[in-house]
């Protein structure tokens, strides 16, 4: 009511406004300037113009009358009398009606179009937003569930629903306003009738891709057209298929991502297990085959199977470690701890295999105790001194430093061993990955730096390491000084 009032009073205005312009106008050419009746005719002519091209028909008809009327009085003779009955006066009231209604109409149509392309460029904006929104969700099941609510916001529709073939169910914008039930939009989606069905307040699109049907959008009436209904609907089609891409892609990823760690771990067992169990063998077939050996060959087979066993054992453990990791079984408990302490622990572990070796440990006074899990980050540093210790010859020095940096704690180790090919760096932390010129020549299962780095990213922290070409390599991991934080 509020606008139509408005609009009125607009219209009055420019009523008011156009007749006191003709008005001057008269007053003009009657008393300050003096010209000839064509003069005159002219700018009541260009008034008649402008009056048509700014406001609409009813005003440019108006103007046109007017200007005859005040033309015909005041200009022409015998003046000061309304002298319709004159050939010349018809001819000039049909030249101003014929000009502000062709005038009118050129105006009026140009209007139209501007406000068509203004409502299409609104219109593609919006389709804009609405593509966009809809890239945001990746998973089938949440695009499905949030699509109806985007719509609806994106296009100020009073409620949305979306049926969804593969699902078998319809999700709505508002729970309380189901539009239709999804016994009516299943059968839409799977009747074979192409395009838009109208209902009372209601327009239903078939969710189409090519030839496949995969569900039905049902829209309540805004004062859209019905090619921008079907343009909805369309943007919902490629959204859900390419979440179903997306989803398909994942698991082909996922299945072709098991076959190769599968691969790896036959490789691994077939190259690592089957060495230990090989020796403890042929120990034990030696010590069956042959009771008349010496007390010291025994000795030595019995040293063989413990060793070749405890090998064996770890081997096992790192697969098993490796699975509890991979299934989300590692629960960090963090507490303070000093890691001076930790490192001291796990170099009495390793004191055998270190034995020969030069060790350089250097830990600043004053480093503070932080949260961690100290068998979890205990496992870390053994794993990554075996390694050093593995890839470098014996009696080559190592080196352990701490350090804090940026509200995190450091601790560097330092092998003098062949290094690392620049190529390889990138992979070293996956599973199973071990360098193509140690394959052979040392004994591993490639799982070590797997389980370090999931560790310490469960920790909040992660991990690195630096290498060149024969001058060995320094693994680098740190820990958070404030606790776990998400990474």
């Amino acid at each position: 009511m509020q606008k139509h009032n408005s609009y009125g009073m607009r219209s009055i205005l420019r009523y008011a406004f156009s007749t006191a312009i003709a008005c001057v106008l008269v007053v003009l050419f009657r008393l300050a300037i003096h010209v000839n009746v064509t003069t005159v005719a002219l700018s009541f002519l260009v008034l008649v113009l402008i009056v048509a091209t700014r406001w609409r028909l009813a005003h440019a008809v108006y103007i046109s009358i007017l200007c005859t009327l005040l033309y015909n009085f005041f200009f022409l003779p015998p003046v000061g009398t309304l002298t319709i009955a004159d050939p010349q006066n018809w001819i000039t009231l049909s030249v101003f009606l014929g000009t502000s209604v062709l005038v009118s109409q050129l105006s009026e149509s140009g209007r139209r179009q501007r406000e068509i392309a203004e409502q299409r460029r609104s219109e593609v904006e919006r389709l804009y937003d609405f593509s966009q929104r809809l890239l945001l969700h990746e998973d089938l099941r949440g695009l499905a569930r949030a699509a109806p609510s985007i719509a609806a916001n994106a296009f100020r529709l009073r409620a949305v629903a979306l049926y969804v073939t593969e699902q078998d169910a319809a999700y709505y914008s508002d729970p309380e306003n189901e539009l239709l039930p999804v016994a009516a939009l299943k059968q839409i989606a799977q009747s074979s009738e192409p395009g838009i069905r109208k209902m009372e307040e209601v327009y239903v699109v078939p969710v189409t891709l090519g030839m496949q049907c995969g569900g039905a959008l049902a829209m309540t009436k805004n004062g859209y057209t019905e090619e921008m209904y079907e343009a909805i609907g369309g943007l919902v089609a490629i959204a859900l298929e390419r979440a179903a891409a997306l989803e398909r892609t994942s698991h082909m990823e996922a299945t072709r991502e098991g076959e190769r760690l599968r691969s790896a771990l036959l490789d691994s067992i077939t190259h690592e297990l089957r060495t230990p169990l090989t020796v403890i063998r042929a120990a034990a077939t030696s010590l069956i085959g042959q009771p008349g050996l010496s007390e010291a060959e025994r000795n030595e087979m019995y040293a063989v199977v413990d060793e070749e066993s405890l090998r064996l054992d770890r081997l096992i453990g790192e697969a098993v470690e490796m699975a509890q990791l991979d299934s989300a079984g590692l629960h960090v408990r963090p507490q303070l701890q000093n890691v001076r302490e930790v490192i001291e622990t796990v170099l009495q572990e390793q004191h055998a295999r270190l034995r020969g070796r030069i060790l350089d440990v250097h830990i600043p006074d004053g480093i503070p105790e932080i949260p961690m899990d100290r068998e979890l980050v205990r496992r870390v540093l053994r794993h990554l001194i075996e390694n050093a210790i593995k890839y470098s010859p014996a009696k080559t020095p190592l080196e352990i430093a701490a350090e804090v940096d940026k509200e995190r704690l450091l601790v560097h180790i330092a092998d003098h061993g062949m290094g690392i090919e620049p190529a390889e760096q990138p992979f070293i932390f996956d599973k199973f990955y071990r360098g193509s010129n140690q394959r052979e020549r040392v004994e591993g299962s490639g799982m070590g730096l797997a389980i370090a780095k999931a560790i310490l990213t469960a920790h909040g922290g992660g991990i690195e390491v630096r290498s060149e070409r024969g001058k060995g390599a320094v693994f680098t991991f740190w820990l958070p000084l404030s606790g776990i934080s998400s990474v």
